[in-house]
């Protein structure tokens, strides 16, 4: 073997399977490997390097963590993938039974995953029709594509999924989101509840698995999409005689300033009586600022489906 490091990030790319962006984030958070440089700063790797980061790329695929396994020796990395590798079952001449479909969301989910590693578009959306019909309305949502998009979210951020990966799950399921919700049917006297981003709020994944789940508890969603003023909110809303208004949250950073602001001119554009329900992936971080602004955190879409119900929101039949 050449240990010579010569191959580009490109060649170990594709050799590897890893993203550009996860090879950096290997090296830098946990010395993976250590590439040389050249006189302008590219980074270049020997053939040990690439056997190196595709076992850890397997290894890592079968579910163990890359911040415990990083500094394994080739042997010891061998051993671990050795284990968890299948064995062949034994050949049987009885005639093969015939499976239920799964029901435990982590298998959709697995599955999920492995089409979105393989940029596999028409796979991720033929798997997420598969879950509609298995797990049903409510789990769907609650236990198979939140948890699915926060992994992606996680995975990302973690260097081990590619923006591209990320960006082509979230446009897969919008889309399936956005049909579900265009195929939603109301029942005459629903209550209204508006659902959406406030301003600086530009992940949208939230706010339609809120607004789904809201109208399979016989809710009238009126769904506003991504980044709205407050002022155009309550404007809806008042417009509508809406019970509730539903924010979601996914990222906030350093503009906590702008969401107090938005949530505090919401309020007042409401009033008391209206109720104003703010969930997602970091709302918690938020608790004292959604506190001032008498709104309500709704730690999950389980805990938003039980509260609808505590307002008598599902009209008689």
């Amino acid at each position: 073997m050449n240990d010579d490091k010569i191959h580009p990030m490109r060649i170990v790319a594709r050799r590897t399977g890893l993203s550009s962006h996860a090879i950096r984030v290997w090296e830098r958070r946990y010395q993976a490997v250590e590439p040389a440089r050249t006189n302008t700063n590219r980074r270049l790797y020997s053939e040990a390097d690439i056997e190196r980061l595709a076992q850890l790329h397997q290894a890592t695929r079968a579910g163990h963590s890359i911040s415990q396994i990083a500094r394994f020796s080739p042997e010891e990395l061998a051993a671990l993938i050795a284990r968890d590798t299948p064995t062949a079952p034994a050949v049987s001449t009885a005639p093969p039974a015939t499976a239920a479909p799964p029901e435990d969301p982590d298998a959709y989910i697995e599955r999920a995953l492995s089409a979105v590693r393989q940029m596999d578009a028409k796979g991720l959306e033929a798997e997420l029709f598969r879950a509609e019909i298995d797990l049903g309305r409510n789990k769907l949502l609650a236990q198979m594509i939140a948890p699915l998009m926060q992994q992606i979210g996680s995975l990302w951020s973690n260097g081990d999924l590619r923006i591209a990966d990320e960006h082509m799950a979230t446009t897969v399921v919008r889309s399936f989101l956005g049909a579900l919700h265009s195929s939603a049917a109301t029942a005459p006297g629903a209550p209204v509840a508006v659902v959406t981003t406030p301003v600086g709020q530009w992940h949208e994944i939230g706010a339609l698995l809120a607004s789904l789940t809201a109208s399979a508890a016989g809710w009238r969603v009126i769904y506003l999409g991504p980044n709205l003023p407050a002022e155009e909110i309550a404007s809806v809303a008042l417009q509508h005689q809406a019970q509730i208004v539903a924010l979601s949250i996914v990222y906030c950073g350093d503009d906590a300033h702008q969401l107090s602001a938005e949530l505090n001119k919401l309020r007042r554009a409401l009033g008391d009586q209206m109720a104003i329900f703010v969930g997602g992936q970091t709302a918690r971080q938020y608790a004292s600022i959604i506190e001032r602004a008498a709104a309500e955190h709704i730690p999950s879409l389980k805990a938003l489906s039980t509260r609808l119900a505590t307002l008598n929101a599902t009209p008689a039949t």
